[in-house]
């Protein structure tokens, strides 16, 4: 965490606290002049890169409420501006605070509290010596913004009510509704006479509630106003005398160092009065209005963005260690399971030695029976059998009752043989069947039919080659079927004269023809 340096000032002077833990130190104290505000540059410049938070008490006030219509968004910053500039001549230092929406006939306006320094000359040295140095400034803070903090923190719970509290700037009260800051005022006392103090703080207070009543701030017929005293402890005794209850005042008064230890403020300096109080607040609970603008806090901002990176940095970074760390622990998980499967695998192969011990002799070892085994089932895969092939002749026959089978010579092996000699009709290209792959597991069946064609003349070389060429078509047709080759009873070569057994002289005898047709085995 950052240093943080908290100034307080005064009408009078610049003191430069540091808070730690709780304790409140004081680190020098600046005159408000030309000598201070020089003495009060070194000081920044040597403050390095600490957190600066000013917390202004002065007289130079200004408290003004208004109603404006219910908008959002750029709309109503617009007109807040508008309404800022309209009121103040300088707006560096003044703001403007929501205090909640109003209906009024079914209109809805938001009401608006309007606050600012009206002398803003006595604090511009300090501001230009801060902007000079790059200082980082938190904010600009009053007493009056940080009273309903510590209202809310110490416990008090009226809707509305005074809290008066003595700091060496005076006797500051600051009117709260609904724990929003409504007014303040800073008065002057004599700090020489405590008794004195003590009065004033009752008298001041009946003031206060007759001029918010006057203004129409506190209504009318509102209860006794309540009000909370923060009294110095050695002379808590004369407030309590002081500060009696009237019909329109009910007062609180508190110890100020009872409530600063139970806040956890451990220790402060001699001299300091309620701002301690208020320093520690403003340092452990910041409130969220303050007066800088952008540009003051310009370097701040740009801190938070960089411990913003820094710690989204590290987050990833934090989120990759730990994704890592993860897989680590699956990796050595795995790992783990993998050497318990190990040791499963070595027992059981032991246990399986153990039972192959009593296990009958064979007379063969167990790698030949593995490799019979695996051969026997290739023989299965590669056992073929005419039955599919027989019935797709069957069916090609039935179409042309001219053609007798004589005999059918059926093979199975690597692929069909192509019958030699010059009456082999061969075949169109595409229908030859592609050799089988040496490795393949199914070999092609071959079957060569032989047949006759019962005609009235076996001298008709058109019918003959005609019907021939119809059954070869018929079996094509069958599923997995081809035709390898025909062979005619003549040769019709177109270099030679057509030939053959049959003629004129032997009209009797029966053309007699052959198809040789192909199946792989698999189909």
């Amino acid at each position: 965490m950052p240093h943080k340096s908290f100034l307080y000032f005064t009408s009078r002077r610049v003191i430069a606290y540091s808070w730690t833990k709780g304790e409140l130190q004081r680190e020098s104290i600046f005159s408000f002049n030309d000598e201070g505000v020089a003495e009060f540059a070194k000081y920044v410049a040597g403050a390095g890169k600490s957190l600066f938070y000013l917390l202004a008490d002065f007289v130079e006030e200004d408290f003004a409420q208004e109603n404006i219509p219910h908008l959002r968004g750029k709309d109503r910053r617009a007109v807040l501006a508008r309404k800022l500039s309209q009121r103040y001549r300088d707006t560096t230092l003044a703001i403007a605070l929501s205090l909640g929406i109003e209906a009024h006939g079914g209109r809805r306006e938001e009401r608006i509290l309007y606050t600012a320094f009206t002398n803003t000359q006595q604090l511009q040295p300090w501001i230009a010596a801060l902007r000079s140095r790059e200082a980082r400034v938190a904010g600009v803070f009053t007493v009056a913004l940080v009273s309903a903090e510590v209202g809310k923190r110490v416990g008090f719970k009226a809707p509305r009510y005074l809290i008066v509290s003595l700091q060496q700037a005076g006797l500051r009260q600051t009117y709260i509704e609904n724990g929003r800051m409504r007014f303040s005022r800073l008065g002057r006392v004599d700090f020489s006479n405590p008794r004195s103090i003590a009065e004033n703080c009752a008298l001041e207070s009946g003031r206060i509630q007759q001029y918010l009543v006057n203004t129409h701030v506190l209504p009318r017929e509102a209860p006794a106003l309540d009000v909370l005293v923060l009294a110095p402890s050695e002379y808590k005794a004369l407030y309590d005398d002081a500060c009696k209850g009237t019909s329109q005042l009910r007062f609180h008064v508190l110890d100020l160092d009872q409530v600063g230890r139970d806040a956890g403020l451990i220790a402060a300096p001699e001299e300091t009065l309620a701002e301690g109080l208020f320093l520690h607040f403003l340092a452990k609970f910041p409130a969220g209005e303050q007066f800088a603008d952008d540009g003051l806090r310009r370097f701040y901002h740009l801190w938070r963005a960089r411990v913003g990176m820094v710690a989204a940095g590290a987050a990833v970074f934090a989120f990759c260690l730990v994704f890592s760390g993860l897989k680590l622990l699956e990796i050595y998980q795995i790992d783990r399971q993998v050497e318990i499967d190990r040791q499963q695998q070595a027992r059981a192969s032991q246990e399986y030695a153990r039972l192959q011990t009593g296990f009958p002799e064979t007379p063969t070892t167990s790698e030949n029976l593995k490799v019979i085994v695996r051969n026997y089932q290739t023989l299965l895969r590669q056992s073929a059998y005419p039955g599919d092939m027989l019935v797709g002749i069957s069916r090609a026959l039935a179409t042309l009752p001219q053609v007798e089978l004589d005999k059918i010579d059926w093979d199975s092996g690597a692929g069909p043989k192509l019958p030699a000699g010059p009456e082999a009709s061969r075949t169109p290209p595409a229908a030859t069947v592609p050799a089988a792959p040496a490795n393949a597991e199914f070999q092609a069946q071959t079957a060569e039919i032989s047949g006759r064609l019962l005609l009235p003349r076996a001298s008709d070389y058109r019918t003959i080659t005609v019907l021939v060429n119809q059954f070869a078509e018929a079996l094509r047709k069958q599923s997995g079927m081809e035709v390898v080759s025909t062979r005619l009873p003549f040769d019709i070569n177109a270099e030679k004269s057509i030939t053959g057994d049959i003629g004129a002289e032997r009209n009797t005898d029966v053309p007699r023809f052959s198809v040789t047709v192909s199946r792989r085995g698999g189909t």
